[in-house]
């Protein structure tokens, strides 16, 4: 399949999709056996490589990637949410428990232990980022997450996921193009998020919208420091809901993109 929009917008960057599934397919990259590491870099491959990627259960590496593609909270417990409400936030200065925050961090590598000793810095205390986590949308369903170009799916294939890659200007008649059959309230999210949960489970819940809207990401730096070998920094993503991007695609044959005031930005 293709995109009228990209093919308008003449993207560098093709939509790519994110299909949920309890089959893990031949032939597709996928962390080595027993490792997992930061999802985002084998999605920016699916976006500039064309290649189908593929992330299960058995590569979860942090309780983040957990939640964000539907495989329960990723906590064990209370202990567990709260050390990672601690590293959202300001690492060692935010943890309610001082003590045993810098025992865990005893056992990481210099170069991580320095990054969770001052944490993350999402939120900018611990109890912001724990109401945030307990607010996340959790759903618990298929093993696996595969992400190939749109143009590489098939017949029947519905993905739970469109993910599209803009630059500035491309942004822009994207949100035009989304605001333009709408009368009011929120056009377009941008949760405190990291990128996997954004074009996952924060679109997952779109889906159930009878108003769905897209989500813009990444905004959390260590996702974008794993994209950026494969994506140039100005680029930003928009992933939506399947049933929103057929809406868009209809929209998009008479909008902005057929004028000439849209013309002066591609000639």
């Amino acid at each position: 399949m293709q995109s009228n929009i990209s093919e308008e917008l003449e993207m560098k960057f093709p939509p790519i999709v994110l299909i949920k599934s309890n089959t893990k397919p031949k032939d597709v990259k996928e962390p080595k056996p027993g490792k997992g590491g930061c999802v985002m870099s084998f999605v920016a491959q699916t976006i500039a490589k064309r290649i189908t990627t593929c992330f299960g259960r058995e590569h979860i590496s942090c309780g983040g990637i957990s939640v964000g593609f539907g495989w329960g909270d990723g906590f064990r417990d209370e202990n567990a949410m709260d050390f990672q409400a601690s590293f959202l936030s300001c690492g060692v200065d935010s943890a309610p428990n001082k003590e045993k925050y810098l025992e865990k961090l005893s056992h990481m590598s210099k170069p991580t232990l320095e990054m969770f000793e001052h944490g993350e810095r999402i939120y900018s205390d611990f109890k912001t980022a724990k109401e945030n986590i307990k607010s996340r949308p959790v759903y618990d369903s298929e093993d696996y997450v595969i992400f190939k170009g749109l143009e590489n799916l098939n017949y029947g294939e519905i993905p739970d996921s469109v993910i599209f890659t803009v630059n500035p200007i491309e942004l822009t008649a994207l949100i035009q193009i989304n605001t333009s059959f709408r009368l009011k309230d929120t056009y377009i999210l941008t949760p405190q998020a990291s990128g996997c949960q954004a074009i996952g489970c924060f679109t997952f819940r779109e889906d159930e919208s009878d108003d769905p809207k897209p989500v813009l990401s990444p905004i959390d730096f260590a996702g974008r420091s794993k994209m950026k070998h494969f994506i140039p920094n100005n680029y930003l993503i928009v992933s939506m809901p399947w049933k929103l991007f057929l809406k868009l695609e209809e929209v998009s044959e008479k909008s902005v993109l057929q004028t000439g005031m849209w013309k002066k930005f591609i000639d």
